[in-house]
């Protein structure tokens, strides 16, 4: 925390404590002797420049604190509780998300979304990263967003979120995100949509963040025992974190969301050293029906398959090379409108 920081919060604890309001005072002491602990020192990087940047919720709650202050001194009755409270729960939200179940999320039936159990305007779909005939690194290194990889397993998925008032507005929403993940050419990779359930599973190991050397991801990935979500634009990891798996929840739920990176790494990198430890999934029916379903998009359907039987929930799908998927209603809606 910068010098100017410190004399604001000392000023704001002093005028609390003058003023009776010493919640607010007792607060604003206890982040200047967070701030000035002794920590661990690490080695100096060549964009150090002897501060700590103050992110965006941190100054958000520190003002709301300081309104707080300015409330109690004008006689203020509930603004000053109001204040304090939000203020205080800004400053806190990462500690309150690590206790409180917010993340949880509950599957629609019947389609490709999971719901947030608390916030019911909060919506998530999963779609899975298939292997074409590009290798693996190369052609995952492509895809846009944010993308969940467990290290031991070689799975890689897309995770599309949005918040939107119904369910019909949220699967729109959420499609149009893989549709725009997915890079325009043939990658050699293709994004499979997961119905609810699948998703579920996906999401269900419990993920413990891990403390990590995010700038060293690139050469370091390959130690990372667990999952890392990454956050790429096609080229490079703007942000990333790493996690470790502790057992699965009885709900599913999201990773919590990666920090920036100050040397962003080629995402091909990142993909390339987790290669080191683990086998990429290999090519299969799937990931034909992909390729067919990619290169010929805006072809009428009756065009793209040779056939399709339904059964129950279930529909088979025979691909112009003649091989039969086993897939569901929703899952297909969801590809045919991915690669249409």
């Amino acid at each position: 925390m910068g010098l100017k920081l410190k004399l604001l919060a000392v000023f704001i604890g002093l005028v609390s404590l003058g003023l009776g309001a010493w919640p607010l005072g007792l607060i604003c002491f206890l982040y200047i002797f967070i701030s000035i602990w002794p920590r661990r020192p690490r080695a100096p990087t060549a964009k150090s420049h002897g501060w700590v940047r103050i992110s965006l919720r941190q100054a958000l709650g520190l003002l709301l604190l300081f309104l707080s202050a300015v409330a109690i001194a004008s006689g203020g009755v509930f603004s000053p509780f109001v204040f304090f409270l939000a203020g205080a729960s800004i400053l806190m939200w990462p500690a309150i998300i690590r206790k409180l179940p917010l993340a949880e999320l509950v599957p629609m039936e019947g389609s490709i979304l999971l719901r947030s159990r608390f916030l019911p305007v909060l919506w998530c779909a999963v779609a899975e990263l298939r292997p074409g005939s590009e290798e693996f690194p190369k052609a995952a290194s492509s895809f846009a967003g944010r993308l969940l990889l467990f290290t031991d397993t070689g799975r890689v998925y897309s995770i599309a979120t949005c918040f939107a008032a119904g369910r019909k507005l949220a699967e729109a929403e959420t499609l149009d995100r893989f549709r725009r993940a997915a890079p325009n050419g043939r990658a050699g990779a293709f994004l499979l949509p997961l119905d609810s359930a699948q998703a579920a599973d996906v999401l269900r190991p419990k993920l413990a963040r891990v403390k990590f050397p995010l700038e060293k991801l690139a050469d370091s990935a390959s130690r990372v025992s667990g999952a890392i979500v990454l956050e790429s634009d096609r080229r490079t990891v703007r942000r990333a974190a790493v996690f470790e798996i502790d057992g699965k929840s009885a709900a599913p739920s999201l990773p919590a969301k990666p920090v920036d990176i100050e040397s962003p790494p080629l995402t091909w990198e990142v993909f390339d050293s987790v290669g080191k430890r683990t086998r990429w999934p290999q090519p299969d029916q799937f990931s034909n029906l992909l390729d067919s379903m990619l290169a010929t998009r805006g072809v009428p359907m009756a065009e793209r398959v040779r056939g399709l039987e339904t059964s129950g929930d279930q529909i088979k799908i025979q691909s112009l090379s003649g091989e039969e998927i086993s897939t569901t209603r929703t899952q297909l809606r969801a590809l045919v409108s991915i690669y249409s």
